[in-house]
């Protein structure tokens, strides 16, 4: 019997994981899948898959652009990995909505064989564009629902495990941002250390000395190191940091974070979302 192996990952903002929301959508998603596995086991074949999931802040398309494109670029799964991501903070349209509209579903490809179906919001797809072989609409509605991530769109992973692409309709490359923040917050992680877009190249020069860095109107001093434990335990450390990966021009592109080493630098900061800008005084004054 051949045996087929599938990777789901949910990454949505519905909370934390376990959250209502992720069970109705988790339940959803297996209901998709569950038909297809039953299918191709009378076919002589053994679908083997696996849902997991990945919270993302509410809202946040910064931190969801983030989040996916570490995940995808960097997966070491092929094809074998299918993305599945709701974060939809219907800001393309601030007026009132009709039948609860919200932007477009899209289908990425990745050259590394990635699949990523995602809610076409912000800069979601951003970080993920020069990676993709091809960027599709996806046919199916986007109204009629608050909840379209479980009414709607589990219907997407069906016809991406059965490969019918019926369900792509027009090439949306153009539809997707270009251009990603600069010195900007991405992602605190577990341990309170603060993932930025600060460009590697801004900091290099200055290893070693001491920068002001003002975020979410704190001010702290911080020391510019070659790696996050350059500094003393109880001091702020900024670079590059392990999240990152090579651009298909050969370059690399890699976030730098903002650490305090023993602590939290997000707490300092008085827990900055995704999405602030991460300022240096000292260089816009002088």
């Amino acid at each position: 019997m051949k045996l087929t192996q599938k990777y789901i990952r949910l990454m949505a903002d519905y909370g934390a994981s376990g959250d209502l929301a992720f069970s109705e959508v988790e339940d959803r998603l297996h209901n998709q899948a569950r038909p297809i596995q039953a299918e191709k086991f009378e076919q002589g074949e053994y679908l083997d898959y696996h849902i997991d999931v990945t919270p993302v802040r509410a809202f946040n398309s910064v931190e969801n652009a983030f989040l996916t494109a570490q995940l995808a670029i960097n997966s070491p799964l092929g094809s074998n990995h299918i993305i599945y991501n709701n974060v939809a903070p219907r800001k393309d349209d601030l007026t009132a909505r009709q039948k609860n509209a919200g932007e477009p579903f899209i289908y990425l490809r990745l050259k590394n064989g990635v699949q990523v179906i995602t809610v076409n919001s912000g800069y979601s797809a951003t970080l993920m564009k020069p990676f993709a072989e091809e960027i599709r609409i996806v046919k199916v509605d986007n109204d009629k629902t608050q909840f379209r991530s479980r009414d709607n769109y589990p219907k997407i992973l069906g016809a991406v495990l059965r490969e019918d692409w019926s369900i792509l309709g027009d090439d949306a490359t153009d539809n997707v941002p270009d251009d990603f923040p600069k010195n900007t917050i991405v992602y605190n992680d577990g341990y309170g250390n603060l993932k930025t877009t600060v460009p590697v190249k801004d900091i290099e020069a200055h290893k070693g000395e001491r920068r002001t860095v003002m975020i979410n109107g704190r001010i702290q001093y911080v020391t510019v190191g070659e790696g996050i434990f350059s500094v003393r335990d109880g001091e702020f450390c900024l670079a590059k940091g392990s999240s990152g990966w090579e651009m298909p021009d050969g370059s690399r592109f890699d976030f730098v974070e903002l650490v305090k080493r023993g602590g939290s630098a997000y707490a300092e900061f008085a827990k900055p979302p995704a999405g602030l800008k991460v300022k240096f005084p000292d260089q816009e004054t002088g």
